[in-house]
């Protein structure tokens, strides 16, 4: 067990032990990501390649069990006028359509939805579970006071997914706000090489991944930014790097956001008209 002795008022020392921090931080991010659905917001994907940046913008909806990305912008250019009044048109239809689906079509949109979504989710709900954290003291997170654990993979764990081959050869640092211990965000390094397709492909040392998270509710965190400078060597011999970021702001009720798009079709339907 390891205690931290926190000083900050006169009386007897307060044990803290770190795998509670770990456990309560790591139910919180599951609780998190089962609410992340009720949510509608902005996701801005970049991705840097040499001295290339490209970027494109969605406002992210839940319709009937699966997201819909409505296109917003292009290297941060908003769309023109008449390509936003096609893209609400679209996202109405879209509605119309799922509605209108068979119940096998249905199914499977969702279930191709969830398992994306899982994929997407490994690298950070796998963080607590492959590596073994220690607390390495305190510091000021975004205007917040934060204990601050040091991360390594876990020995003897045979990591079955494909985030989780990658966290096997990292080390790590979390910030974990102190007053609620929830994740407030997550930095890791890999140093070893980590192979990800076989003897296909492997990520090399130096990738750096970066996952920061904003409070919604005073219950609920979500996903603020992703950030991942990827190494790759393809079949031992060709070797790639690109850095790619994706940004989500804008939370809202999905309910308030469906809404709302809806009334913005019906009114770029009734201008074209």
């Amino acid at each position: 067990m390891l205690l931290y002795c926190l000083g900050i008022t006169p009386g007897p020392c307060l044990a803290l032990d770190v795998n509670e921090i770990v456990e309560r931080a790591t139910a919180a991010l599951n609780a998190d990501w089962a609410a992340d659905p009720r949510y509608s917001y902005l996701e801005k994907d970049e991705v840097q390649k040499a001295d290339k940046l490209t970027s494109k913008t969605f406002e992210v909806v839940m319709i009937d069990g699966s997201e819909y990305h409505l296109p917003r912008a292009v290297d941060d250019r908003p769309l023109s006028s008449d390509r936003q009044h096609t893209e609400l048109i679209k996202f109405r239809n879209e509605i119309k359509h799922r509605k209108n689906e068979s119940p096998s079509a249905r199914r499977a949109r969702i279930e191709a939805w969830k398992k994306q979504r899982d994929e997407n989710g490994e690298l950070l709900l796998d963080f607590p579970t492959v590596l073994t954290f220690r607390l390495l003291g305190e510091e000021t997170k975004n205007g917040k006071p934060a204990w601050v654990l040091g991360a390594t993979p876990k020995p003897g764990i045979v990591p079955t997914t494909r985030a989780g081959k990658v966290l096997a050869g990292v080390q790590g640092k979390a910030w974990v706000e102190k007053d609620t211990l929830h994740p407030m965000h997550v930095e890791c390094t890999v140093v070893t090489p980590v192979p990800v397709f076989g003897p296909l492909a492997s990520v090399l040392p130096g990738t750096q991944i970066e996952i920061g998270m904003t409070r919604v509710t005073d219950a609920i965190w979500l996903i603020e930014e992703v950030s991942i400078r990827l190494n790759v060597s393809k079949l031992k011999m060709f070797k790639s790097s690109e850095t790619t970021r994706s940004i989500y702001s804008q939370f809202r009720l999905n309910s308030a956001a469906v809404e709302e798009l809806l009334s913005e079709a019906g009114q770029a339907e009734a201008g074209q008209q």
